[in-house]
């Protein structure tokens, strides 16, 4: 299975990871870096070190994974729009006077 395949698999589990890494709220940007180091971080809990340049490869397969699956909406080379409802901030009710 390749670490694509293995984030791709374990999608629900990887973007809780990088919410609690990063500000991720449904329909705010995510930066590619971001994610590039996302991804980094979590291979490396799950026992697999990759360099650098290669999950950086990773990170741009699959962000475009995400883009296919509607989870991400690019907005230019290194930016995306997070489509993923369940990271809806709760409502707040304003109190009246």
């Amino acid at each position: 299975m390749s670490e694509v395949d293995f984030i791709l698999t374990n999608q629900t589990e990887f973007l809780k990871f990088l919410k609690s890494k990063f500000r991720m709220i449904h329909n705010s940007n995510v930066f590619f870096r971001d994610f590039h180091y996302g991804i980094m971080e979590f291979l490396r809990e799950h026992g697999i070190k990759k360099k650098y340049q290669s999950a950086e490869l990773i990170a741009q397969d699959a962000g475009k994974a995400f883009e296919q699956n509607g989870i991400f909406k690019k907005i230019d080379y290194q930016t995306w729009m997070l489509n993923y409802p369940d990271f809806t901030l709760p409502r707040v009710q304003k109190k009246t006077a």
